[in-house]
């Protein structure tokens, strides 16, 4: 018998204000909030075109979702892969975004990091490379 689950459906990231770090998923991302988000908001749901969300919750403490791996390197919760890599870097290097250099991992495509408002590293994906 196979799996019972079927996909990831939602991502929760802590922030500590939903309502900006949702502004910025929407600006940077390109997201779709889902509903107003009011000032005061204790979350934010944001929508891929997947159908899939990004839940931003106000933690009690400021966080991020970063984690340190055994060999010491800092490692992100989620990996986003997106469509026009290049232009897509270009984009949030013009509108400000703290993002790291590209890196080419060969036969795994390319990758770069994007921080939010909160320091959730994401990691940006090219996708596999086309094999010729």
């Amino acid at each position: 018998m196979g799996s019972f689950i079927k996909r990831i459906e939602t991502i929760y990231l802590p922030v500590a204000n939903p309502k900006a770090s949702a502004e910025w998923y929407e600006k940077h991302l390109k997201l779709i909030g889902v509903g107003p988000i009011e000032t005061d908001a204790t979350q934010a749901q944001l929508v891929l075109e997947s159908g899939q969300y990004i839940c931003l919750i106000k933690s009690k403490d400021l966080v991020n979702a970063n984690f340190t791996e055994i060999g010491g390197e800092e490692q992100c919760l989620l990996t986003l892969e997106v469509t026009d890599f290049h232009r897509f870097y270009e984009e949030l290097q013009k509108n400000g975004a703290t993002i790291s250099a590209i890196e080419d991992n060969d036969n795994c495509g390319e990758n770069f990091y994007l921080y939010d408002l909160d320091g959730n590293k994401l990691d940006i994906w090219s996708g596999w490379p086309v094999v010729s």
